[in-house]
């Protein structure tokens, strides 16, 4: 049986916009299979890194649009 993923989910804004961020160096931080940071707000948007090993549950955004901006390996959206 497989055992459930725990999610690390932060919808707290990390950074102010004009803040240098390092991506390469909060990835590999990361330590979760799963996390999900938001790091800045730009306008009425956001910008989040997702951290992303194996499947995660099926959802959606009715009001929301969302752009995957895939740094390193693969990512499958069906």
């Amino acid at each position: 049986m497989e055992q459930p993923i725990d999610y690390n989910i932060n919808l707290d804004i990390r950074f102010s916009p004009k803040e240098r961020i390092d991506i390469d160096e909060l990835a590999r931080e990361c330590t979760d299979q799963w996390s999900n940071q938001t790091l800045t707000q730009v306008n009425d948007s956001v910008v989040r890194l997702g951290v992303v090993e194996g499947a995660f549950h099926w959802h959606k955004h009715d009001d929301d649009d969302e752009f995957f901006y895939v740094v390193s390996g693969r990512l499958n959206i069906e």
